[in-house]
């Protein structure tokens, strides 16, 4: 019985607890592709590529944070309820207690792993994306009744549309050439988002004197630096975000049934605390093009940080304690 509801009680937190998050996370990012979804005149098939990350991410982010929150609230509501404590006086330690969430968590972790997957290829190749959506945009350029513009995303680039010409893609392609005019009829953006290709490129580089230029194709680098490619394969990033997230709902989990959180606020710090620490690390060695054995150390490093917040909030307790004890 007590195995049982432990269970449903994890499954129900998880389950609230990602969702809030995943909502979280689509809301912030659809800030960048929601004119285009809420415009009439935008095709569905431009968009798709970029929603079609964004809410991959979303849910990636959710498993990540959501499952170990979730078993961190589960655990202090049996806490609360004191049915942990009477398991316990039985002889169940709090170590016994998580490895029954095992099942659940194996689950967790195979859904996790099979969403960074899948976004895997995104993530290892933005250009890719930004390829498709450029080609999407220039496709619906072609058909379009009136004239358009479609602006892409992350980008200074927007086509210019008109019925019955060809389509020209204008803006500033880096920010090195921030103060050029820049159009061309065609794109591609190199996998890594590093480099940006331009078809039949005509420009206007200020200066004294202005200076016209007109090429056949124009290759340049520097591109924004959010969209920089992950540099471990899809299969290892998918590996270690659902170990990542196995180790932080464990110990998050087993640091509730110690006693060592006792408030709402606290579970949602521990819990959140090691996955964010994760993705920081993880985002930092992307940017420094680190070798994909250094993403080896982030189930660690979120483990370190979970037990590090559990101390924390141990020794803030105590201590308040003894503030108290000392006023009266």
């Amino acid at each position: 019985m007590y195995v049982g509801r432990i269970a449903r009680s994890a499954r129900d937190a998880v389950l609230v607890a990602c969702s809030a998050v995943a909502l979280a996370g689509i809301a912030a990012g659809a800030v960048r592709v929601l004119p285009w979804l809420l415009d009439p005149q935008v095709p569905w098939r431009v968009a798709a590529p970029f929603a079609r990350g964004l809410v991959a991410v979303a849910i990636e982010a959710a498993l990540l944070i959501g499952w170990p929150v979730g078993w961190a609230i589960a655990c202090l509501q049996f806490v609360e309820s004191g049915e942990a404590r009477v398991h316990q006086t039985l002889g169940e330690q709090p170590l016994g207690t998580v490895g029954r969430l095992a099942g659940q968590g194996a689950l967790l972790a195979a859904a996790l792993a099979s969403v960074a997957l899948s976004y895997g290829r995104d993530a290892g190749a933005p250009g890719r994306v930004a390829t498709e959506l450029l080609a999407e945009a220039r496709a619906s350029c072609l058909v379009a009744s009136t004239p358009t513009t479609y602006a892409i995303p992350f980008t200074d680039l927007t086509w210019l549309c008109s019925p019955g010409r060809e389509p020209l893609l204008v803006g500033s392609p880096t920010p090195a050439l921030h103060a050029a005019v820049i159009s061309a009829k065609g794109a591609r953006i190199a996998g890594d988002f590093r480099a940006l290709e331009l078809d039949d490129a005509r420009g206007l580089l200020a200066g004294p004197p202005p200076i016209a230029f007109h090429v056949a194709s124009l290759s340049t680098h520097g591109m924004a630096p959010w969209a920089h490619a992950s540099t471990g394969a899809a299969a290892l990033r998918a590996l270690i975000l659902a170990s990542t997230a196995f180790a932080a709902a464990s110990l998050a989990a087993y640091a509730v049934l110690r006693h060592a959180v006792r408030t709402r606020i606290g579970v949602l710090v521990i819990g959140a605390q090691g996955p964010l620490a994760a993705l920081g690390l993880m985002r930092l060695l992307e940017r420094l093009d680190a070798r994909p054995s250094a993403f080896l150390l982030v189930p660690a490093v979120c483990g370190a940080c979970t037990l590090a917040t559990a101390a924390l909030l141990v020794g803030w307790r105590r201590l308040r304690g003894r503030d108290r004890a000392a006023s009266t």
